[in-house]
């Protein structure tokens, strides 16, 4: 149950269909566009991750061979002494400026 629940059908079908239409466009990159490498795109293509893109970048969406797919890369990350890593570079980029930076970050994520 949403708040959207109590406007009138009429409109609730409009922010659905905007609200879809800005999803697609935010999720999917134009053909035409330069996808962006993230830090680690080359250890996901040396450790055979099958690169798509999404948000306008180049991400693994799973990885090939013998350790790869879906239900091993789950399972693995759930076994005692193992662990994963996710790519989070193409979430919320964010650049502070100003002589204080440093100390307003260090204050805001310690």
């Amino acid at each position: 149950y949403t708040c959207t629940n109590m406007l009138p059908s009429t409109l609730r079908q409009r922010i659905s269909r905007n609200a879809a239409s800005a999803f697609k466009r935010s999720f999917a990159a134009a053909s035409d566009e330069a996808l962006v490498k993230t830090a680690l795109y080359d250890f996901h293509k040396e450790l055979g991750g099958d690169m798509v893109p999404f948000a306008g970048y180049e991400l693994p969406v799973l990885y090939k061979g013998d350790n790869g797919g879906v239900m091993k890369e789950h399972l693995w990350c759930r076994e005692e002494g193992k662990c994963s890593l996710f790519d989070v570079s193409h979430m919320g980029q964010i650049r502070w400026h100003g002589k204080d930076r440093v100390a307003f970050i260090e204050k805001v994520v310690v």
